[in-house]
């Protein structure tokens, strides 16, 4: 602390390095304290630029795991890479300028992993800078042997419990990355269209106007509905119509769910134009027709459309009706439509086999999860609970991709038979791998097919907390392990993240999977925009770093709530800047006074008012500090410490104590409280800004004490016991400070330097004796009047 500046970039690096040689954050088996349990959340790898949204989110969770460490908890923070599923194909063929179906499996998924190592080492450097306490020897990858065997696990572990079924059914799929998709996969988006007016004919050639926004489907028509209690069209219920342009009749059939206000009342049904059409055509046992390829173009069962893509098809389709004169009229309209959330293509609904867990019968228990879970914010728990109601078909959890967990699963060629492997023979790859058994034990067949599809990433993702604890081998360890402490997450996987990792420890073990749930927002720009690489709208966090410390950055941080979305603000991080050189200061007088010598015992019966008043504010600050940090308000929390070290300590108790420790023989018992202050000051500092705590640690609390070996693994501050002050001397006390800011505005107002002694003030109102000489000592006045 001899140094004039404090050089956060070579003092962050040398802590970095400390840290990390000293194991300050692993994980020990053999700590008896109580567990604090993280399911970090794994972010996915594929990213080329990482934004400060990123830093917000894992910072604001690592800050309470800081304070847990110090309240004296054993803290198990796994960190995770998330380098499955469909972000990582598309990040490969973008980056690569390849398609996946035209190369070969083995060399497309060498691509991928190669890019998820890159990806996987920018993160551990950036988390790494900000001082993310990680136990870093505890890490896995959502692709690893490790995470596949225990997806495949709670695979075959499902299908035991009779979670599992295969079905051959209309499910949502994206055409662009050609797969099936689940119901979280999916996001509304509101665009514009066309409502189009087209004439069918009854068979006694009368027309019957429908409306419609998907005229590409007419090929695909299974049916016209009406509303029964409609009197429009009630004659015509058990009548048929003749679909135009490819002349095949249609039954008219009734329905009390048709709307008979949408368009004319009369409703086209298609195989499938959208879910109300799979309602329809399941209800009424309707014989589909099936017009879509995988890749989004049209079949040969569309006659003059065939081989076009959907907006070609819609394109000619409208074009022959207006010409034809089956069009009326169209109507430009906005309406929302479907989209698939990783490449924002309007989703498609075909006919194929997939591989469901069974949730729809859950509904009950799965929402009484969510009462023995604390959500933090509590307004988050109605996400959940809206998004389990909303559901509307079970969890489709097969991809038709390359890169993924495969099913452990093999097929009778003859029989259809499933062939799972045993437990102890897991992660296997079908295709790769052979069955163990020479033939199919029920009818005998010798050949087996492998499934080529593979896990839905949220079937691995779901099982973060079991891939995390089962880095630990001793078995005993495990079983403390869950349910987790904690789930730091953002507020958009709830219904993905969250809700798949309840589903999965209901079915597995009919627990719930942490106890604290803890929702972050989105960081965004200082326009109010979220961070967008398409956008350029962020200054990568290695450069933040660079110019202002890891410290600034995490100061920033715990600018808003939880829940709340955060905006990039320079100048909050130029403030965290201040504060860490206001530290540094602070600390350099308060060394200067203490000389190596241990001030650490506190005689409560030689302190003066003002040591009283500092100390009071000081237990009421680690008071406050501590509550908040408890229901994970780290904000409020910087907040209380802010203003006692900035306002309280720095700008008036640092002020009224020099005169006492510049005489000729220092008071001790101003030293003591000092130490006290500054102590407790970056014990509560200590889990937001772990840098220059450390710092100021080592270079004088360490060194008199020998306890611990790191701030970060000392002791949380707690209240100065037997202390008393009376309500009237603190009121009093206030009353002085009043006076006190009173004088140095006169002192500045005039231009005289605070340290310059003045012959005399006059007070319009008198003050108790006993405070004279402390408000003239504390003001540099020679005589107050």
């Amino acid at each position: 602390m001899g140094k004039n500046n404090y050089n956060f970039q070579e003092r962050e690096e040398y802590w970095r390095n400390f840290w990390d040689k000293e194991n300050i954050y692993k994980f020990t088996s053999n700590n008896k304290n109580p567990y604090y349990t993280v399911d970090t959340p794994p972010p996915y790898v594929s990213a080329e630029h990482l934004h400060p949204g990123h830093i917000m989110s894992y910072s604001q969770a690592e800050f309470i795991v800081r304070f847990k460490r110090m309240n004296g908890f054993n803290i198990f923070y796994p960190m995770g890479f998330d380098d499955n599923g469909l972000p990582t194909e598309r990040f490969v063929e973008k980056k690569y300028n390849i398609n996946k179906n035209n190369i070969i499996r083995a060399e497309f998924i060498k691509k991928c992993l190669k890019e998820t190592e890159i990806g996987s080492a920018k993160y551990k450097n950036l988390w790494t800078l900000l001082g993310i306490s990680v136990d870093w020897s505890k890490t896995y990858s959502t692709m690893n042997s490790h995470s596949q065997r225990i997806a495949q696990w709670s695979f075959i572990d499902l299908f035991k419990k009779k979670r599992l079924v295969r079905k051959d059914e209309p499910i949502y799929w994206c055409s662009s990355c050609q797969t099936a998709l689940a119901q979280a996969d999916i996001e509304d988006d509101e665009r514009e269209s066309s409502l189009n007016f087209i004439t069918f004919k009854s068979l006694n050639k009368k027309d019957l106007l429908i409306a419609t926004t998907r005229p590409e489907f007419l090929p695909a028509c299974l049916a016209l509905f009406v509303n029964p209690s409609d009197k429009r069209y009630k004659k015509l219920i058990g009548n048929k119509a003749i679909v135009p342009i490819f002349n095949y009749e249609v039954p008219i059939l009734a329905d009390e769910s048709v709307d008979v206000n949408f368009g004319t009342g009369l409703m086209m049904v298609c195989s499938w134009g959208d879910w109300e059409d799979v309602k329809k055509v399941k209800e009424h046992n309707l014989t589909p027709k099936v017009i879509l390829n995988k890749d989004g173009t049209l079949n040969n069962n569309t006659g003059i459309l065939s081989g076009l893509n959907i907006k070609q098809a819609q394109k000619k389709i409208t074009n022959i009706l207006k010409e034809d004169g089956w069009l009326k009229k169209q109507e430009k309209i906005k309406h929302i439509i479907p989209i698939h959330e990783r490449c924002d293509t309007p989703i498609e609904i075909l006919k194929t086999k997939q591989w469901f867990i069974k949730i729809l019968d859950k509904k009950n228990q799965l929402l009484a999860q969510a009462e023995k879970m604390n959500w933090h914010p509590q307004e988050m728990k109605r996400k959940y609970i809206d998004w389990v109601n909303s559901l509307k078909w079970d969890w489709c959890i097969s991809r038709q991709r390359y890169y993924g967990v495969p099913f452990p699963i093999w097929y009778c060629s003859s029989c259809k038979e499933i062939i799972f492997p045993d437990d102890k023979d897991l992660p296997i790859d079908p295709i790769e791998d052979k069955p163990k058994i020479n033939k199919c034990f029920k009818c005998g067949n010798k050949e087996f097919i492998p499934e080529k599809d593979v896990m839905d990433t949220w079937m691995t993702s779901s099982c973060t907390p079991l891939i995390a604890r089962e880095l630990i081998k001793d078995s005993i360890i495990k079983d403390k392990l869950i349910p987790f402490s904690l789930r730091p997450q953002a507020f958009e996987i709830i219904r993905t993240w969250l809700f798949y990792t309840v589903v999965k420890f209901l079915y597995h073990f009919k627990k719930i999977p942490f106890k604290d749930i803890m929702i972050s927002g989105h960081g965004l720009d200082d326009k109010g925009k979220k961070f967008s690489k398409r956008l350029g709208n962020f200054v990568p966090p290695e450069k933040v770093v660079e110019q202002y410390g890891a410290d600034a950055i995490r100061y920033w941080a715990t600018g808003s709530t939880l829940g709340k979305n955060l905006r990039y603000n320079e100048d909050e991080i130029k403030k965290g800047k201040r504060t860490v050189t206001k530290l540094y200061n602070a600390a350099k007088f308060c060394f200067s006074h203490f000389n190596r010598v241990d001030y650490s015992k506190l005689k409560l019966s030689d302190l003066k008012i003002e040591d009283k008043w500092i100390l009071h504010h000081l237990n009421e600050t680690v008071k406050k500090t501590t509550k908040y940090f408890d229901s994970y308000h780290y904000s409020k929390a910087k907040q209380e410490i802010d203003d006692f070290f900035w306002k309280l300590f720095c700008d008036n108790y640092l002020e009224f104590v020099k005169h006492r420790l510049y005489k000729a023989k220092p008071d001790e018992s101003a030293k003591s409280v000092l130490y006290q202050c500054l102590f407790s000051i970056i014990k509560m500092y200590a889990p937001i800004i772990p840098f220059i705590t450390e710092e100021i640690y080592q270079e004088y609390f360490y060194h008199i004490k020998k306890d611990n070996k790191s701030i970060h693994l000392s002791n949380w501050p707690k209240v100065i016991n037997g202390l008393s002050i009376k309500k009237n001397d603190l009121n009093d006390f206030n009353d002085i400070l009043n006076i006190i800011s009173e004088i140095r505005k006169y002192k500045s107002d005039n231009q005289i330097p605070l340290g310059e002694e003045i012959a005399r003030y006059r007070l319009k109102e008198d003050i108790p004796k006993k405070y004279i000489n402390f408000v003239q000592s504390v003001t540099r006045v020679k005589k107050i009047v």
